[in-house]
């Protein structure tokens, strides 16, 4: 049962997050984990608007719906990833805000659904006339040269957060190719993916708003190298502070030629509307030597650490509180579309949003 457009809201923001992210305290409210990423925007958001309240995602669909009808929010800002762990169930949560009415930040679940599944998703995009790496899927036991060349890149089909990205991830051979897929198939990830090897320049694009704004490309820097130095974003690179520091691992912002710098912000914003993202989102790209441009994949609701890519380092050229505040008007935006007849909410400078 949905809403009524006329409910008066009791809080300005609902921070949805997954219950792992913090606990409860006696009282019955909801802490999050100090540091975390929740924590991070939490704070971000109490600094600009008057009552938001963090709120756990229950396995308990009833429950949180429940708290949600209680404290009818003008927002929420969704931080979920997971129903129970299991992160391919994401877009079950979009759904169910939009089922009981609720405005959300962020993409919705067809979108969700969409960027998960990597061959889908570089379908689309490759309708638009951008390069993906070309692929195949593969069945049972590997048989002749896989009909692409080696090196190969493989990866689960609908991998999140650098699933199975290790170095073993790129084969040479046959041989090697056939382990990793026996691991993946032991690992119960779902079907795998092969891809063409694609040498080139890490880039990672940030979008922001509903045009989208494309901010500057950052690109991944591996200062040092010799036997074992990465050649890929692997989990552990991204994770690993220890691995990082040994391989003078750091972002920039790219230093590019202006023609693809053109080039990166118009198949941004095309890959952005046809992969049905919304609000904020991050596009992986390489770059080849002689300046070709490959999608790789994109990121729905990414990291919003703000020390994802460095130190004050999230999305390239916006102070943190201000992406946390565009992220709220670009979705408010969207929302006064459809609810045009509620009262406007004011921050803590007394603007209306």
């Amino acid at each position: 049962m949905k809403l009524p457009k006329h409910r008066v809201p009791c809080c300005d923001i609902v921070l949805l997050v997954d219950s792992e992210t913090g606990e409860h305290t006696r009282s019955g409210a909801f802490r999050v984990d100090a540091g975390s990423v929740e924590a991070q925007v939490l704070h971000s958001l109490r600094q600009q608007y008057v009552n938001v309240v963090p709120l756990p995602f229950d396995v308990n669909k009833r429950k949180t719906i429940a708290a949600l009808q209680r404290l009818a929010p003008r927002l929420v800002f969704n931080l979920t990833e997971w129903i129970d762990g299991d992160r391919s169930r994401d877009h079950e949560i979009t759904s169910l805000l939009e089922t009981y009415g609720f405005s959300y930040t962020g993409t919705t679940g067809e979108g969700l659904r969409l960027t998960r599944d990597k061959v889908m998703a570089k379908a689309a995009v490759a309708s638009l006339g951008i390069a993906v790496p070309q692929e195949y899927k593969p069945r049972g036991h590997v048989s002749g040269n896989a009909r692409l060349p080696y090196p190969l890149f493989v990866k689960p089909r609908a991998g999140d957060g650098s699933d199975a990205i290790s170095g073993a991830a790129l084969v040479y051979t046959q041989g090697e190719l056939q382990r990793r897929l026996d691991l993946l198939r032991a690992r119960n990830l779902g079907p795998s993916l092969c891809e063409e090897y694609i040498e080139g320049r890490d880039l990672f694009v940030a979008l922001l708003g509903n045009k989208p704004q494309v901010l500057q490309p950052l690109e991944l820097r591996i200062g040092r190298q010799g036997a074992g130095a990465p050649r890929f974003a692997t989990r552990l690179l991204k994770h690993d502070e220890a691995y990082k520091r040994r391989w003078r691992v750091g972002y920039r912002e790219a230093d590019l030629p202006r023609a693809t710098l053109t080039e990166i912000r118009q198949a941004s914003q095309r890959v952005f509307h046809v992969l049905k993202l919304r609000d904020y989102a991050r596009l992986d790209f390489r770059l080849t030597a002689d300046f070709r441009l490959c999608f790789i994949e994109a990121n729905a609701n990414p990291d919003l650490g703000r020390h994802t890519f460095g130190r004050e380092r999230c999305f390239a050229g916006v102070e943190y509180p201000d992406l946390i505040r565009r992220i709220v008007r670009a979705a408010l935006a969207r929302a006064s579309r459809v609810t045009a007849n509620l009262p406007a909410a004011v921050d803590r400078r007394g603007n209306g949003r």
